[in-house]
């Protein structure tokens, strides 16, 4: 009888070289020779860099023309190197022995010695797919400690990002050290456009169009024909990338958190500092990764106010109207729900956007007023002068008392014979202690190192911050940028409620120190909010007046009266112009 054989060859490039196909398959002809095989008819299966586990199988092609093959008697003997490289899966290799089992017409010969044709031929299957098993594992938790063990020496793992390039080190011996990230200068300018580009309020399409017309290639190869052009979820991906602004985050990857909660397992992300590898500013990154760029977090509309306020009642998005009548802000959500599914309670008022326009300005009117303003200039004081540089200097002499103290200990304990279990515990003491010490003046002149003593000192000199913001309407800002500058200034606008036809509530959180950096053309510095209410009333002035807004802080309680005539002295400021009134309500 004519054997028809197969033989089936492997390798992983987590463990073994290319070469490897050619080793195992020159084996697998050996290994015939051996049995006395025929080799006129020999079919060959591989897969180059492709893992035996689980997550693998899918892209072994070579593996599943075989299984294919298989199912249609194509060949009599199967020949491997060893059982792993038919699989290292649990549940493939239990398939693979039921397979052989049930359909016997197959011969299984590995070179280290599993012949299916001999009794008992499970038990040393199934040990050595135990032990393949457990070598895998084994190797997973050598590999992990190793790529760990590597972030703590300051080199890198893994491919660099877009915008660096991978530099090798090497030892006297030529044996390779470890792999550092060095900054590739041609894609570095790339990636500080992208974040310019997103913070100053483009979408991500946008982002991602500019990016292609430019021609600019994708770090990955593309995995189909039709790939390697850059998109907007690849554009999110580079911005949220933390290693922009020097950071580098072990289990802090997408992909990796999302494989563990498949799998069940809690992650600790741990962060690794390097910043010699910082692209963009602490500021800049985290103006790009806030929500407040725009709520959609892929754009923003043509209008300026697009994307700014949410509503009070289900959390959406308002949107603005055309610009028929009136433009007007709006809940399409709740609109929609009360029109469809008879939901009165909804939020469904209109509010109109010269009035909400209006709003803004009043509200950082409110915000910058003299008090507020001297209380936040004390903080940046503060920061300038004293609290970390004090409380560092004295943690720096406290640090050289500890290791003094811990110096001595050791000296006596050098000089003196034998083991003085007290003097042990004493230096032992001693220099846990110095440990914390040294730990917190790290911290400490980390916090010093981050305050930026130029940019406080600017916004200090800004007389009245209020006045670069006076005329933002009137300039001519496109509406992206102008989006992205409110939304910095605003980070939260919550539209609670209607009261009547012309008043309304919204609940306002504003960034006092966005203020002083646009004032002085510097970064943010002071992280701090406050928050507020207002009421926003229009007016419609009748036959005494003309039509106006004000803006009032709002508290419960409050007098209102939609069919006053004439604005309440305690409004916080009034906008008129005939032209401000809106043609139908808000």
């Amino acid at each position: 009888m004519t054997e028809h054989l197969a033989i089936y060859a492997r390798y992983s490039d987590e463990q073994q070289r290319a070469t490897s196909i050619d080793d195992q398959i020159r084996r697998c002809y050996e290994l015939a020779a051996q049995y006395g095989l025929c080799l006129d008819s020999v079919r060959v299966y591989k897969d180059s860099a492709v893992t035996g586990k689980a997550s693998g199988e899918a892209k072994r092609s070579g593996f599943q023309q075989l299984i294919t093959d298989w199912d249609h008697n194509a060949f009599t003997v199967l020949l491997v190197d060893e059982f792993s490289r038919l699989s290292r899966d649990v549940l493939t290799q239990a398939q693979l022995i039921r397979r052989l089992e049930s359909s016997q017409r197959v011969r299984l010969l590995t070179a280290n010695g599993i012949d299916t044709m001999r009794p008992n031929w499970q038990l040393q299957v199934g040990l050595e797919g135990i032990v393949s098993q457990q070598a895998g594992r084994d190797t997973k938790h050598r590999v992990v400690r190793g790529m760990v063990g590597q972030l703590e020496r300051g080199y890198m793992i893994a491919a660099p990002a877009f915008g660096y390039s991978l530099k090798r080190e090497f030892d006297g011996q030529a044996n390779r050290v470890g792999s550092h990230w060095v900054i590739n200068e041609a894609e570095a300018s790339i990636v500080r456009d992208i974040f310019e580009r997103r913070a100053s309020g483009e979408s991500m399409h946008a982002i991602a169009k500019v990016l292609n017309d430019r021609s600019i290639p994708v770090r990955r190869k593309a995995r189909t024909a039709d790939g390697g052009y850059w998109r907007p979820s690849g554009v999110r991906r580079l911005l949220t990338n933390t290693i922009y602004k020097g950071v580098f985050v072990w289990n802090g990857s997408t992909a990796v958190r999302m494989r563990a909660e498949k799998e069940g397992r809690v992650l600790e992300p741990k962060t690794y500092q390097r910043p010699e590898l910082r692209l963009v500013s602490d500021e800049l990154w985290l103006r790009c990764n806030e929500k407040t760029i725009s709520r959609s977090g892929y754009g923003g509309g043509r209008h300026a106010l697009a994307g700014l306020a949410t509503c009070g009642y289900c959390g959406a998005i308002l949107a603005v109207t055309g610009e028929r009548r009136c433009r007007s802000l709006y809940c399409a959500r709740c609109t929609v729900a009360k029109h469809v599914d008879a939901q009165a309670d909804r939020l469904t008022g209109t509010v109109a956007a010269v009035g909400f326009q209006h709003l803004l300005i009043e509200a950082a009117r409110f915000f910058l007023s003299e008090s507020f303003v001297a209380a936040f200039r004390d903080a940046l004081r503060e920061k300038l002068v004293g609290g970390v540089e004090g409380e560092l200097n004295q943690a720096r002499i406290e640090q050289a008392r500890l290791e003094g103290v811990q110096e001595r200990l050791s000296r006596l304990i050098v000089n003196t014979e034998g083991d003085d279990a007290m003097l042990i515990a004493r230096y032992t003491e001693a220099r846990d202690r110095a440990r914390a010490g040294r730990a917190k003046v790290d911290a400490l002149e980390s916090g010093f190192a981050a305050v930026d003593h130029k940019s406080i000192a600017a916004q200090l000199e800004v007389a009245d911050p209020m006045s670069a913001l006076n005329f933002l309407f009137d300039a001519d800002v496109p509406p992206p940028e102008l989006r992205a500058m409110l939304a910095r200034l605003f980070p939260a606008i919550v539209f609670e409620k209607k009261l009547s036809c012309h008043q309304s509530i919204f609940r306002i959180r504003f960034a006092p120190g966005v203020a002083l950096a646009i004032a002085s053309d510097t970064p943010t510095v002071g992280g701090e909010e406050a928050e507020l209410r207002f009421l926003l009333r229009y007016w419609s002035g009748g036959n005494r007046g003309v039509a106006r807004w004000t803006v009032e802080q709002f508290s419960e309680g409050h007098a209102l009266d939609a069919r006053a005539s004439v604005p309440p002295l305690r409004a916080v400021g009034t906008g008129v112009s005939p032209r401000d009134a809106p043609s139908q309500r808000m």
